[in-house]
């Protein structure tokens, strides 16, 4: 081999080393740049779900202090509205057993004519006619 030759080849050899380097360096900037955008992306998505945690909290802050406000209001409202209620009870119960009592006394009035019979019939119809 003459002394042109090996330079040739020598030559040869470095460009090979300097295409493979700057194929290196090419391709390491690529993987820098796509680890670059998936940390941005990261980040993003990050500052997304501390902003949603952040929302939810005071959300949830506001309907614990609305349903303590309305527990409140319910409270007070049931003791105002309470004696009202027993009261409407009692004049149910009243109600009820006045029905009750009519009840039975027309029962037993029809009961008393069915067994006197056509006299006593004849005898209502007599002090009916006169009063």
């Amino acid at each position: 081999m003459t002394q042109s030759e090996a330079y040739r080849l020598l030559l040869t050899m470095m460009q090979d080393l300097k295409d493979d380097m700057a194929a290196e360096r090419e391709a390491s900037r690529q993987s820098r740049g796509a680890i670059r955008d998936r940390v941005e992306d990261v980040v993003e998505r990050l500052g997304k779900l501390e902003t949603t945690i952040a929302i939810s909290g005071q959300v949830e802050a506001q309907v614990r202090t609305e349903l303590d406000a309305l527990r409140v209001l319910v409270e007070e409202q049931h003791d105002t509205v309470q004696p009202t209620i027993e009261e409407w009870r009692r004049i149910k119960t009243l109600g009820i057993g006045l029905w009750g009592v009519l009840a039975l006394s027309g029962l037993s009035v029809v009961a008393f004519l069915a067994w006197a019979g056509e006299g006593a019939v004849n005898a209502i119809r007599a002090w009916l006619r006169i009063s």
